[in-house]
């Protein structure tokens, strides 16, 4: 009886798969490769490093890109403060120009309204040379047009960038 069973068993094709002896899909003759090989963990860790090296240039130049902005914003931002200051002051417009030899006081009381832009245009000076990389303000005065113009340039030197400028041109109402 039990050669029938097994005889049955045989013929099944179940019972085929059971004891056939499959080979393992990633054989080689009698050794089973199981994992990767040296070469495939070289190239996945070179692209890898490309990667993170991509990764980093683009890091690197936002920030660089970040920096300059923000020193255009503030170059920005300071010619446009001397801008109202000149626009504002009527009787002392003129005083903005002629700083050379002004020394900044804070303290300064009882100016006429020429010294006072003088004072408040070098104490501008000041403080752009102060808020920039070797930065300089200028004020001149544009007399080719009519009426006269005021033309203010905040200008600097970012490290490893060069020298730049932000130039904006003043028109009061009345001179």
């Amino acid at each position: 009886m039990p050669s029938a069973i097994f005889d049955r068993m045989r013929n099944s094709r179940a019972a085929a798969l059971l004891l056939a002896r499959r080979p393992c899909a990633h054989s080689i003759g009698k050794r089973h490769v199981r994992g990767s090989t040296i070469v495939e963990l070289v190239a996945a860790l070179l692209v890898v490093a490309v990667g993170i090296i991509g990764v980093a240039a683009l890091y690197s130049d936002s920030v660089g890109t970040n920096t300059d902005v923000r020193l255009q914003t503030q170059a920005a931002e300071l010619a446009e403060e001397i801008a109202s200051r000149i626009e504002a002051n009527e009787p002392g417009r003129i005083g903005y120009v002629g700083t050379v030899g002004v020394v900044c006081n804070l303290n300064a009381k009882s100016l006429n309204a020429h010294d006072a832009a003088a004072n408040e245009a070098a104490c501008w000076e000041d403080k752009v040379e102060a808020a920039l990389p070797s930065g300089s303000g200028t004020i001149m005065r544009d007399t080719s047009t009519t009426p006269t113009s005021f033309i203010v340039a905040v200008s600097w030197s970012a490290p490893d960038k060069g020298a730049a400028s932000y130039v904006i041109q003043v028109k009061p109402a009345q001179l």
